[in-house]
């Protein structure tokens, strides 16, 4: 009990600058909505909380049903006992930059040479921009942290583990839950997408969907194989990586 404690409360800390950021980037987006009532710091605090609460319980799912799934990492697991398995670390850390890299360079052609091209100015102009404004920090910190605990660690483990009640094969139940949650991970940027100015559209809903679910795939697959912290480096490199190319290529 007292090892599973100290598990959650690191998956939790780790997650705090992502909220931390996130939650001040939103309520800057949403203090002069015309709706808007409240004043910017409670915007905040209601973000944060919210946000909070959210990781809360991914990072509690991740380590029930994730136990009952075979979905674990042995490096965590390993620290909240008080012991440091430094060999696995650094397999996950040599596997997650290597498929990082795969994986940015994939979506970054793919994205410069036929979506781009493909979607109108508008939505070109407005999901460009909101990156920009957010900033590499916190789309490291949140995307490559926060969002790999909801919905690897919480809602692949969570849906992994319902669907090993349907078919007694961990590797089918694996893939039906990557393609499961990819999709659910693609279909949760979109009203993003959209609030932003994005112009909603045949194209942007499936390169949403597919380019999430591409990075869904790579981030699950490292998740089950070696560890969360592996599917982390993977989504940290796909934005450090991404970030330059969106520099070079701005109001171009």
């Amino acid at each position: 009990m007292y090892s599973t404690l100290i598990l959650a409360l690191i998956l939790v800390a780790i997650c705090m600058p992502g909220v931390w950021l996130m939650s001040k980037h939103a309520a800057t987006n949403l203090v002069d909505k015309p709706d808007n009532r409240l004043p910017k710091q409670s915007l905040f605090i209601v973000m944060f909380l919210q946000t909070i609460i959210i990781v809360n319980l991914a990072v509690s799912a991740g380590i029930y049903f994730g136990r009952k799934a075979g979905l674990t990492d042995s490096f965590l697991e390993g620290l909240g006992s008080g012991k440091l398995n430094l060999t696995n670390l650094i397999q996950q850390a040599g596997i997650g930059i290597v498929a990082g890299i795969i994986c940015a360079v994939v979506w970054v052609v793919s994205y410069y040479a036929f979506i781009r091209p493909r979607l109108d100015t508008a939505t070109v102009l407005a999901s460009e921009q909101a990156r920009q404004q957010l900033g590499l920090a916190a789309r490291v910190a949140s995307g490559g942290i926060t969002e790999e605990i909801i919905f690897r660690w919480g809602l692949l483990s969570l849906t992994m583990w319902a669907v090993l009640w349907i078919t007694p094969s961990q590797t089918i139940a694996f893939w039906i839950s990557i393609v499961i949650t990819g999709v659910i991970f693609g279909l949760a940027h979109l009203p993003g997408h959209i609030a932003q100015g994005c112009v909603r559209s045949p194209l942007l809903i499936a390169s949403t969907v597919l380019g999430n679910l591409w990075v869904s795939i790579i981030c699950g697959y490292l998740f089950w194989q070696f560890g969360i912290i592996a599917a982390i480096i993977v989504h940290m490199l796909f934005h450090i990586i991404w970030y330059p190319w969106e520099l070079r290529y701005r109001n171009r």
